[in-house]
């Protein structure tokens, strides 16, 4: 099915689909943990390792946090760092677009948490 098109949208008119630049990133950061998960890697420079940061977030399963890591991972908002060790070290932290990111969430983050 074509997505319908609207005047003033980022959608080609001679293309299927939207072609916004955002799309993924906002499909990816809507889902449930992303923004936390964002949050507290913005909260702490030299970044997290998986069981350190699973325990910051709480309720979070594995999975759940492997999956939202992995795909922030691929919109280029976090670093995956391997230290070669045994056992292998590996850090998580965000990258520039994921700081740039962080930088415009804080004061979403801060509104909630006053909220709250």
């Amino acid at each position: 099915m074509e997505k319908e098109h609207h005047q003033g949208s980022c959608c080609s008119e001679d293309k299927k689909g939207c072609l916004c630049p955002v799309e993924g990133i906002i499909d990816v950061i809507s889902k449930k943990w992303a923004i936390c998960i964002i949050s507290h890697l913005g909260n702490k420079e030299e970044g997290y390792r998986f069981n350190e940061l699973q325990r910051s977030l709480g309720d979070i399963s594995p999975k759940s946090l492997s999956d939202r890591l992995k795909e922030l991972k691929e919109e280029d908002l976090v670093n995956r760092d391997v230290e070669e060790s045994v056992p292998p070290k590996v850090t998580y932290s965000l990258t520039e677009d994921g700081k740039a990111l962080y930088s415009k969430l804080k004061p979403l983050v801060r509104w909630v948490n006053e909220k709250g």
